[in-house]
């Protein structure tokens, strides 16, 4: 698939972009997992733990479509994932007669 990413200035969305087509804007929510052993951490201090290992990011995709409020999708595990989604919601709300 052909999704541009363009960030939005002085906010942390995303613009979403299909064949010069937009789609909608995705958010990226962070999470810090539950299970973390945080005794094994604090007991030793070498330990590094990778963003990947100690956070979930979710990506959750928003889309207005003509005068309605904004939809929100369910949340993603990637960007090209939440885009996806975009797009076969929009293609789902146009009817073929």
């Amino acid at each position: 698939m052909n999704f541009v990413f363009i960030k939005q200035e002085h906010t942390s969305k995303t613009n979403v972009w299909y064949d010069g087509i937009y789609l909608g804007e995705i958010f990226v929510v962070m999470k810090e997992r539950k299970d973390i052993d945080w005794t094994k951490y604090r007991a030793d201090k070498t330990l590094r733990m990778s963003p990947q290992e100690r956070f979930d990011v979710k990506y959750i995709a928003s889309i207005k479509l003509g005068g309605t409020l904004p939809r929100v999708l369910s949340s993603c595990e990637s960007k090209e994932k939440a885009a996806q989604a975009m797009l076969e919601f929009h293609r789902s709300q146009c009817v073929d007669r």
